[in-house]
């Protein structure tokens, strides 16, 4: 396990501190504090105080508004640096190199000319060995589903077929831990679907997933949700509870209380149980809708 007390930005291995530390592999954060930008010193910190823990194997959905700091938690937890940081961090499970990271663009962390020669890069920098390549780039292939074009110039894919590549690279040196940052944000419904379906199969799997987004249709009604507001963390709990509240109807949820709009059909199910028609738990996932209807006499089958 490494240990990681952060000294004005600069991670220095502290293999005393924690050394006990009751969550074995996992990787945890405590008092983690990260400045506002130095051009705006008296803005509020990025992330104030913050602790949580990931285990092994988790899904993690990180949300907020825009600047609330959830991309700044996303980069901490693969650990990229940030200048200033302050607290304690066990990588645990995570190890001491940073994960495989997604960004909202596919083209700024692409280097390689095609999807092959990316994963070839990844692997190399990775420290795989020479003979794992082959396997690991038709394994990589087959995950992002875009062996016909591995050998084609970026230029001649889609915006969502980059993300796909950027997100099978990312994955190819086959780490613990990959971290999903806004990663659907510039992309149509189709190929956001198909870059969850690519985390999704990571997930089962074995892998960890952090999932940062502000869209609340992605979450699910069981997986991790935490949820940041002005650098802070206001809620830890499943998805669920994230968009309905404990108590549906009878107050905010804890997604509006974060700035975030409820989603029209969330809107619709809250109604539906405030006129007695349903009862929780209320739908999220496509499936659990789909029995609603049909209970409800809806559906035109």
């Amino acid at each position: 396990m490494r240990h990681t007390s952060w000294e004005g930005g600069i991670g220095v291995a502290d293999h005393k501190r924690g050394a006990a530390d009751e969550a074995g592999l996992a990787l945890c954060v405590r008092g983690l504090t990260v400045p506002a930008d130095p051009e705006h010193p008296a803005a509020r910190p990025r992330l104030d105080r913050i602790d949580l823990k990931l285990n092994p194997g988790e899904w993690l959905n990180v949300v907020g508004v825009n600047g609330s700091g959830k991309s700044t938690l996303a980069r901490v937890l693969a650990g990229l640096p940030e200048t200033g940081a302050t607290g304690f961090m066990a990588r645990g499970f995570a190890g001491p190199d940073p994960a495989a990271y997604v960004m909202q663009n596919p083209d700024a962390q692409l280097f390689g000319e095609t999807l092959r020669e990316e994963i070839r890069f990844v692997l190399e920098w990775s420290g795989r060995s020479a003979e794992s390549f082959a396997g690991r780039t038709e394994a990589a292939l087959s995950l992002s589903g875009l062996r016909a074009l591995a050998d084609r110039p970026w230029a001649s894919l889609s915006g969502g077929q980059r993300q796909l590549a950027a997100a099978a690279a990312a994955a190819a040196g086959g780490g613990p831990l990959i971290v999903f940052d806004e990663a659907t944000s510039m992309l149509d419904d189709a190929s956001g679907r198909a870059l969850r379906e690519l985390a999704d199969r990571l997930y089962l799997g074995g892998a960890a997933v952090v999932w940062a987004t502000q869209r609340l249709e992605e979450l699910e009604p069981d997986r991790r949700v935490v949820a940041l507001r002005d650098g802070r963390l206001v809620f830890d709990g499943d998805g669920r509870t994230f968009l309905y509240g404990e108590s549906p109807g009878t107050e905010p949820p804890p997604c509006v209380r974060c700035g975030l709009r409820l989603p029209y059909l969330a809107e619709l199910a809250i109604e539906m149980h405030r006129l007695g028609a349903w009862a929780p738990p209320l739908p999220m996932s496509e499936e659990e809708w789909k029995q609603k209807r049909r209970k409800a006499g809806l559906d035109g089958d």
